[in-house]
């Protein structure tokens, strides 16, 4: 009788978590470096939506969306179709990146970008930093 106690407990518990949990693969510290170089507003819906399918997998990953190129439009006021998830996202820790090479190029400042985005000094050497310290990488948005 006890065996099946706790063989009932034991069931009970899975389903409880199977119910809280739907969709967690782990609880990990996963972190991940996303780069994003698409200005096209599929892309930037499918960005963002990568960005969550992530966080839903594994709720604690760190994640950074490195933006340059044309995948600055993602976090430029005048052009994001996605400001409100960026928005939404950023709140709940995600890092979108702006790539100041890209700003200094197009001849943007901070005041041009959504008020959560974050600006680093190079795309390319905030991926290769990020990747130094062991982050995995992801060409976010095919």
């Amino acid at each position: 009788m006890k065996s099946a106690f706790l063989a009932l407990l034991l069931l009970l518990s899975i389903h409880a978590l199977a119910q809280t949990d739907e969709g967690v693969l782990d609880m990990k510290k996963h972190k991940i470096v996303m780069q994003f170089t698409n200005s096209d507003s599929a892309s930037q819906v499918s960005v963002v939506g990568q960005v969550k399918n992530i966080r839903t997998a594994w709720p604690n990953a760190q994640v950074e969306v490195v933006c340059h190129g044309g995948g600055l439009d993602l976090l430029q006021t005048s052009k994001s179709k996605a400001a409100t998830e960026v928005a939404e996202w950023s709140g709940k820790g995600v890092v979108f990146a702006a790539c100041n090479n890209t700003m200094k190029r197009r001849k943007l400042t901070k005041a041009d970008l959504l008020p959560t985005a974050t600006v680093v000094p190079s795309a390319m050497i905030e991926l290769t930093l990020k990747q130094e310290k062991g982050w995995a990488y992801i060409k976010g948005a095919h």
